[in-house]
């Protein structure tokens, strides 16, 4: 700045070097840019360097003492001391660049009143810049440490973002379980290293979901192809969920891989959706143990079928023996009773192995549903009376389907002999048919000791067993259920369950009803 004062004196003229006031000006300007130029401020105190922005003062009342107009040349000190010094330099620089410009108006005797305006405004405009400036430089600062907390902030928020990125890849890349994330277009974003190796690096981030590499090949029967649409990451794409759905891959050479697939939605913050993760559990090893499992029972159930049916034979001879005894025909009875109830175990474990393998079969005819329900609640007339249970059924009206005579009265019997067994002494059970053109809804209901929620979507689970009568004096095998399913699904009918805990149990089947012509036709 003192530079600046110094050309613009010179630009006057060598000839102005002559006077006094003007050349006394000229050498303080030139000092003071010596003085910026020579001296290391940085090494001295900050108040120090203020001497360069006074020096311009003094040259500048120099120049006004020696009768030239440079009053608005005080605008530059009073910029400087005002934005380096804050409200102690705007004091001092208007105070100082007052003085400088009264200064000859101060000495002399005689003050013109045009001299008085000039000499008033001048302090109020030089005022006005001193804190405007100050001001300036105030939220100049502000917002430069807005801006350095923001960008600290913003640093510290990216650093934790890549460190929660790399604890996240450590643990998809660490756990055995696969892990594919899309986005919104379907397109990969993550896959981590199990689902990697598991598709022999088929899939890549970045890969669109359609590629799908060759894996997805099968559903849970092993022969329905899932196809590009039935793939889960496709479905996913597409913005479905899919809960623990089994799928096989064929991994050639007769070799199969089987997954557990779940598939869920991802949501912005905004509730849009942004994405899908689909997790892939490899349950090979699981399904082979079970399957290891389905084969030794089967086997071993076929193998008691024989000499069971054999013992059944010699017991029934024996008890018509005529020398028998009253007391021996009846521990033969009782060792007849039990011979058939692990006949009919046997006859469930076969026949729970055939439905895994290939499905239920059974034979079509006419079977009149109110005479078969009907039977069965006599049958169990005794059970219940021992159990001291009190058994009602409404069956008032003829029922005429196509099923399985003896599958459906295995139904039938199963849930009532449920109710039976799990129903204390002075409760009630109560059997109701109600056939529509449609349907027919047999429902069986009982007052018995209930299921939990979380045991109700299991019951109908292969040898699932609640945890309440696991290990009570009710024996069974969690066969029961689970072949009365297959039972009723195979004739194109459904079976659900409600129960209440410490209330009872209510299990409705329910049975399409045929043509009328069709069973006329068959009758």
């Amino acid at each position: 700045m003192s530079s600046v004062l110094a050309l613009g004196m010179l630009a006057y003229g060598p000839e102005a070097l002559r006077l006094p006031g003007f050349a006394a000006g000229v050498l303080v300007a030139v000092a003071a840019s010596v003085l910026a130029l020579v001296v290391p401020w940085r090494k001295l105190p900050p108040a120090t360097a203020a001497v360069v922005p006074l020096a311009d003062v003094v040259a500048v009342g120099l120049l006004i003492a020696g009768g030239f107009r440079a009053s608005t040349l005080l605008v530059l000190p009073v910029l400087w001391l005002s934005t380096v010094y804050g409200a102690p330099g705007v004091a001092i620089s208007v105070v100082a660049a007052t003085l400088a410009a009264w200064g000859p108006d101060l000495l002399s005797p005689q003050i013109q009143a045009a001299d008085v305006q000039r000499l008033i405004i001048l302090p109020m405009v030089l005022s006005a810049v001193g804190v405007a400036a100050h001001l300036a430089e105030r939220r100049s600062a502000a917002r430069l440490d807005l801006l350095g907390r923001q960008s600290a902030l913003i640093e510290e928020t990216l650093a934790e973002s890549h460190q929660q990125s790399r604890v996240l890849d450590s643990i998809l890349n660490t756990i055995d379980v696969g892990v594919v994330a899309l986005d919104r277009d379907g397109r990969i974003t993550i896959i981590n290293r199990a689902h990697a190796a598991a598709t022999e690096g088929r899939l890549r981030v970045g890969d669109h979901v359609s590629v799908q590499g060759g894996v997805d090949g099968y559903a849970a029967d092993r022969r329905t192809p899932l196809g590009a649409d039935g793939s889960p990451l496709v479905r996913a794409s597409r913005g479905e969920d899919i809960d623990r759905e089994l799928t096989w891959w064929d991994n050639g050479g007769g070799s199969w891989l089987a997954y557990r697939v779940s598939a869920a939605q991802l949501h912005d913050v905004t509730g849009r959706r942004s994405g899908a993760v689909v997790v892939y559990q490899d349950l090979t090893a699981e399904m082979a143990a079970l399957a290891q499992r389905e084969d030794f029972v089967s086997s071993v159930s076929h193998e008691l079928r024989t000499p069971l049916t054999s013992v059944l034979g010699y017991l029934e001879l024996a008890s018509d023996d005529p020398t028998a005894t009253e007391g021996v025909r009846a521990h033969l009875r009782v060792a007849e009773r039990n011979a058939e109830r692990l006949l009919q175990l046997v006859s469930d474990l076969l026949l729970a192995a055939r439905t895994r393998e290939r499905g239920l079969e059974f034979d079509r005819d006419v079977v009149d549903l109110r005479n078969l329900v009907a039977e069965t609640v006599q049958s169990q007339l005794p059970h219940a009376h021992t159990a001291g249970l009190t058994m009602r059924h409404h069956l008032a009206e003829p029922c005429r389907m196509l099923g399985d005579r003896t599958r459906l009265g295995q139904v039938i019997d199963n849930v009532l002999s449920n109710a039976i067994k799990y129903t204390q002494a002075g409760g009630e059970i109560e059997v109701t048919l109600r056939p529509t053109t449609d349907v027919a809804r047999v429902t069986i209901r009982d007052t018995g000791m209930g299921i939990t929620p979380a045991d109700q979507e299991k019951l109908f689970t292969r040898f699932y067993r609640a945890p309440a009568v696991r290990n009570g004096a009710v024996v069974g095998t969690g066969l029961g259920l689970h072949l009365s399913r297959q039972i009723v699904e195979a004739h194109g009918g459904t079976i659900e369950l409600t129960s209440v805990l410490g209330e009872g149990t209510s299990v409705e089947i329910v049975l399409p009803m045929p043509d009328p012509a069709e069973t006329g036709s068959r009758s």
